[in-house]
């Protein structure tokens, strides 16, 4: 679906649920956790790029709103910084722990 968006222009997973089941929400809701997996696994394969405010971001950390989009032929494909070690995806921002100032 990401090859028919007009200019490469990147799409939302949501888009990609309502094209396959349609404006019933209780249906595409369905849909979104395979469609989020599945273009994880394509961006780790280097077939499409997840991006979040224009930028791409690891497939394996991205948390919120994302589009995807296809890689550019030619376009290398990104490297993700390493997590820092307070990058804890678990971690509870509402729980202190001892990287926080008391």
């Amino acid at each position: 679906m990401a090859a028919e968006s007009p200019s490469g222009t990147p799409i939302g997973p949501d888009a990609v649920a309502r094209a396959i089941a349609g404006k019933d929400e209780k249906v595409w809701r369905r849909l979104m956790k395979p469609i989020k997996d599945e273009a994880a696994r394509l961006a780790r394969d280097g077939k499409v790029i997840l991006v979040r405010k224009g930028k791409p971001v690891d497939p394996d950390r991205v948390r919120g709103l994302y589009r995807i989009r296809l890689r550019a032929e030619g376009e290398p494909i990104p490297v993700y910084e390493a997590p820092k070690p307070d990058d804890d995806p678990l971690d509870d921002d509402f729980l202190p722990d001892e990287d926080d100032e008391a």
